[in-house]
């Protein structure tokens, strides 16, 4: 007789223990809840230590000797193991960074066995299969690849695992925190301390990154990556002004044309919100939402996304359009709201917006308590004083490149209309509120109705010569793309317009293919990537016009350089400087000379002196009007032509044997070729 032993799925840790343990029972259960409330406070922030005593089984009291402690015990573990269990397996997944890069290690490699070291082939069907049920069970998101071979390469790859689990660790214990009640005003509000360290931390690792890789240009000039992010749109400083001109651009457009503007605020519904403010008192204690229902930020910000979109299809239906600008925000338990200045061409196809917007936003769970009152707001924007509204959201989301404020003072906002300072312990409002948007990848800012910002930072880096040729060419196109890069740039006290810069694009609120300007795109067919894909690779290399001129941006060759040693401020200058009337010329470089140029520092086969630079092509001609030539074909008058992708001409004879059966049969077919034009003509 055969006896089966039954395991349970997730055995009771009591149980299992008792068997290994020679105490009595009472004393083997205290030991168990001890250890496991050890562990549980040692791996979890510190900062979760208040709610988790909430959660906890309240102590019994000891007026007698014959206290009940055995059946406080046993409820401290049943708390600690259903906390587990309910916020996926959390002991799991708090780990540091060092535990994540080890455990992507391992990942990869048992992917790896798994998928390649099996003694009998496997299909790509198997393997895929493999792969999608392995990113399952770990619960990361499966890879993004457009081919089975490209996701199983990426599923066996360390770096690859390295993101998953990254995201997958912030993610899940930012969500047990918020399920908590850990993240609120009055304990840091937005994003948890530990949130915050790991933005801290992966900040760090990418600057120490940045500054030590170097690179090297065509005139031998050496910088690292974090002097050349320093002059991008990634400074925070550049990133803020840019905002800036743009939104202070749209309210010049507005106020020329005379459009009506709108500001709103679009909350989600009470379901999403994890703790509520409390009360009307700067002293007000938060407390727990009973409506909540254990959704994340992410979530919210989909639901937001999701009502968005039909708000705008609907608008677009009534011929409604709008443009302006979208900031996404936190609320201080996390859940985002979003702030929208929009401009409208008349104030009523505004009003009709408003009912729009504020009936699908009440369309779900608009009968709870508050809803009409607070989950959509629209002010009316006075002219000349929208931009200032908003620019307060912007400027304090976004911080300064050196920690500090951007001269908005401290971080403030407004819980059941009290100002609540959000710069608490060591983060600052605009940390917690970066940490918040990494963790859960929301989009902070976003443009509706406007032109590509892409073109407008091409159109800057577009040399003063081309506009010039440009100019001479008096083509539509041309003309705009002259528009745009006097706008882009600034002359003298003149300032860059982005309100010209939308003007030359041809105004708001247009198609993508309808905008005067966009990028030029070299695609280079057929690369291969890391991961053995065969891809078209496509690179932004300048500005293209309507009517198909390009103008190039000004870019230069770079290379990895680590051996290089640093160089000052002086020695780049001098190497900047001009060295030959070859590369001090106005006139655009293409063909040869560019080509010579973008050798970088391999020899040149003859010298620059004597090479001549091409003057740009003539505009061709308009061809004139073809005459229509009358054929008889079958006794029948007719203006009929054969196209030419479909006309048969003479074949040349064949000079070399054919190499195989196929390129016999052409040359036959091509030799039979005069032979079928004579029957044709003779009607048989």
């Amino acid at each position: 007789m055969r006896i089966v032993a039954k395991r349970h799925a997730k055995p009771d840790p009591v149980f299992w223990m008792r068997l290994r343990s020679n105490l009595p029972h009472d004393l083997h259960v205290a030991r168990v809840a001890r250890e496991m409330d050890a562990r549980m406070r040692g791996e979890l922030p510190p900062q979760w230590g208040p709610a988790f005593d909430t959660i906890m089984p309240l102590k019994p009291t000891v007026r007698a000797v014959g206290g009940d402690w055995l059946s406080w015990n046993l409820a401290r573990v049943d708390a600690m193991r259903a906390f587990e269990h309910e916020h996926k397996d959390i002991l799991h997944w708090a780990v540091g960074d060092s535990e994540v890069c080890a455990r992507a290690r391992r990942c990869a490699s048992a992917l790896d066995d798994m998928l390649n070291g099996h003694p009998l082939p496997m299909s790509l069907q198997d393997k895929l299969d493999t792969a999608l049920d392995y990113c399952e069970r770990l619960g990361v998101d499966k890879p993004n690849s457009k081919t089975p071979e490209g996701l199983i390469a990426r599923a066996i790859t360390e770096q690859w695992w390295r993101r998953a689990l990254r995201r997958k660790v912030a993610r899940t214990v930012e969500h047990a925190a918020i399920k908590l009640g850990v993240v609120h005003h009055r304990n840091g509000g937005y994003a948890s301390d530990e949130a915050c360290r790991r933005r801290a931390d992966q900040n760090k690792r990418n600057a120490d990154l940045l500054a030590r890789v170097k690179m090297r240009n065509e005139a031998g000039q050496v910088y690292s990556l974090a002097e050349l992010a320093a002059l991008s749109p990634s400074n925070r400083d550049i990133r803020r002004g840019e905002l800036m001109t743009r939104i202070r651009g749209c309210e010049e457009f507005a106020d020329a044309n005379e459009h009506y503007g709108l500001f709103l605020t679009l909350t989600c519904p009470s379901r999403f919100h994890a703790v509520l403010s409390g009360g009307k008192s700067r002293w007000a204690k938060p407390s727990r939402n009973n409506k909540y229902k254990g959704d994340s930020p992410r979530d919210a910000q989909q639901w937001l996304c999701r009502m968005w979109a039909k708000a705008r299809a609907k608008m677009a239906r009534k011929g409604i359009a709008a443009y302006g600008f979208r900031v996404a925000e936190p609320h201080h338990d996390g859940c985002p709201h979003w702030h929208a200045l929009l401009w409208f061409r008349t104030p009523e196809q505004a009003q009709t917006a408003r009912e729009i917007i504020s009936g699908y936003w009440l369309s779900d769970a608009g009968e709870e308590a508050g809803a009409l009152r607070n989950r959509c707001d629209f002010k009316p924007m006075e002219r000349g004083g929208a931009a200032g509204y908003v620019a307060k959201y912007v400027s304090k989301n976004i911080g300064a490149e050196d920690g500090g404020d951007a001269a908005v003072g401290e971080h403030t906002d407004t819980l059941d209309g009290v100002e609540q300072i959000m710069d608490t312990r060591e983060f600052k409002g605009w940390q917690r509120v970066d940490a918040w948007a990494s963790t859960w990848g929301i989009r902070q800012f976003q443009a509706i109705g406007q032109p590509s910002v892409t073109v407008w930072r091409e159109m800057r880096r577009v040399t003063k010569d081309q506009i010039d040729h440009a100019q001479m060419r008096l083509d539509l196109g041309d003309a705009a793309a002259v528009k745009a890069w006097w706008a882009c740039h600034k002359q003298g006290a003149i300032q860059a317009s982005w309100e010209g810069y939308v003007r030359a694009q041809g105004g708001m609120c247009r198609k993508r293919r309808e905008w005067a300007l966009r990028t030029a795109v070299r695609v280079t067919k057929d690369t291969t990537n890391c991961y053995g894909e065969s891809i078209d690779r496509k690179a932004v290399v300048g500005i293209e016009t309507r009517v198909g001129h390009w103008l190039v941006s000004r870019r230069q060759a770079w290379r990895s350089c680590a051996s290089e040693a640093a160089q000052d401020k002086g020695q780049r200058e001098a190497l900047g400087r001009p060295w030959t009337r070859f590369n001090n010329c106005t006139v655009r470089l293409n063909e040869e000379p560019q080509r010579l140029l973008m050798r970088g520092d391999l020899p040149w086969p003859k010298a620059h002196d004597t090479l001549e630079i091409e003057q740009p092509a003539p505009r061709k001609a308009t061809p004139p009007a073809q005459i229509e030539q009358v054929n008889h074909i079958a006794g029948e008058r007719t203006t009929f032509r054969m196209p030419e992708c479909v006309r048969i001409t003479p074949a040349t004879p064949a000079t070399t044997p054919p190499a195989n059966d196929l390129d016999a049969l052409l040359a036959r077919m091509k030799a039979f070729a005069p032979v079928m034009r004579e029957l044709a003509a003779a009607g048989r």
